[in-house]
């Protein structure tokens, strides 16, 4: 069962590599995918459903973008605090929650920390997600050309051999 499942990721890899687009329409579709993970766990998953049109309206590789939405889920774990300490940061840390004579915070208050909290922590995830996006483009977009660089560079040598018999 690993087996199969390696080698149908091995072979989504090799499309990827192998796709007819341009590298920025590759490295543009993974960049998405990236993104659109880093909002995914702070809209309780309901941003996936944005990959499809959003790479419509990119005019981009589905196929890249998936992809980089499944690499995501490796990076992600990486940022949580970083996403929360972002967030506060841009949107200030204004709420500090109340409680009342129990010690126990109420009801309302507990309601406007969470909102406050998830709101930051939507912001965090969307900065760091941008960022993270643009690095990625950048680095998947000079690996692809130097990728299909070194892949025409061995066609021509193996077809001088070639020619040279």
């Amino acid at each position: 069962m690993w087996r199969k499942i390696y080698r149908k990721m091995k072979y989504q890899y090799i499309k990827l590599l192998r796709s007819k687009g341009a590298p920025s329409i590759v490295a543009r579709s993974f960049s998405l995918g990236i993104f659109i993970e880093f909002i995914t766990l702070p809209t309780l998953g309901s941003a996936f459903l944005l990959l499809y049109p959003l790479n419509l309206l990119i005019r981009g590789n589905f196929a890249a973008s998936l992809i980089g939405f499944i690499m995501g889920k490796f990076v992600l774990p990486l940022f949580f605090v970083l996403n929360m300490s972002v967030g506060t940061m841009l949107i200030g840390d204004t709420l500090s929650p109340g409680t009342n004579e129990m010690g126990h915070m109420g009801f309302i208050a507990l309601w406007e920390f969470v909102k406050e909290k998830g709101v930051a922590f939507f912001v965090g995830s969307a900065a760091n997600g941008s960022i993270m996006a643009l690095i990625c483009y950048v680095l998947v977009f000079y690996a692809l050309q130097l990728y299909r660089k070194k892949r025409e560079s061995r066609r021509l040598a193996l077809q001088l051999n070639k020619d040279m018999r």
